[in-house]
């Protein structure tokens, strides 16, 4: 036991490199989370899908750069957050185009639901509308505060922000939704 220990503290690197994770880990890990992150930013399933594919293929493509030291699932969330965000922006340029506003909520969706009330679905889809209709600024903090349990800190890294600049977004946001939400009833 002392041979080992000397030589890890003398080759510390060496016995690293034997805990790297491999791409294909990290996807079967995680794949799911990022789907649900691109989901509630988006709003829609296919697009999602879209978002979640584009964000992988970017990882994959930039896996050698990876720093091993630091935890895959905020690389990863990163990713798939700036991939969601802009195939939404791209749909918003679209639709401006094609659709009104109004027209673009009422597209249903195209999932099916699990049969477990109808008031408790009312309920989900009009927190999912709340959230949807915050602006993009508020949306992903909310996204990966509420339905990815990050914390403030875990955000700060994946957005590129402040800790203390989200904890205001998401103080903002929950305003906005209390709002959203008591005006819907």
């Amino acid at each position: 036991m002392a041979l080992h220990t000397s030589f890890s503290a003398l080759l510390p690197h060496a016995f690293a490199r034997t805990t790297r994770v491999t791409f294909a880990d990290a996807v079967r890990e995680h794949q799911d989370e990022l789907f649900g992150v691109a989901l509630r930013i988006l709003g829609d399933r296919d697009a999602a899908h879209d978002a979640t594919s584009r964000a992988l293929l970017k990882a994959f493509r930039s896996w050698h750069r990876y720093d091993q030291t630091r935890p895959v699932r905020h690389w990863l969330l990163r990713i798939a957050a700036n991939e969601a965000i802009s195939l939404g922006r791209e749909r918003t340029r679209d639709r401006q185009r094609s659709a009104s506003t109004d027209d673009a909520l009422d597209v249903p969706d195209r999932a099916p639901r699990p049969d477990d009330g109808a008031v408790a679905r009312e309920e989900r889809e009009r927190v999912r509308r709340a959230v949807a209709d915050l602006p993009e600024l508020y949306r992903v903090p909310v996204v990966l505060r509420y339905f990815s349990d990050l914390s403030v800190e875990e955000i700060a890294t994946v957005t590129g922000r402040p800790a203390s600049t989200i904890g205001v977004q998401l103080l903002r946001a929950r305003g906005m939704l209390r709002v959203a939400l008591e005006g819907a009833r």
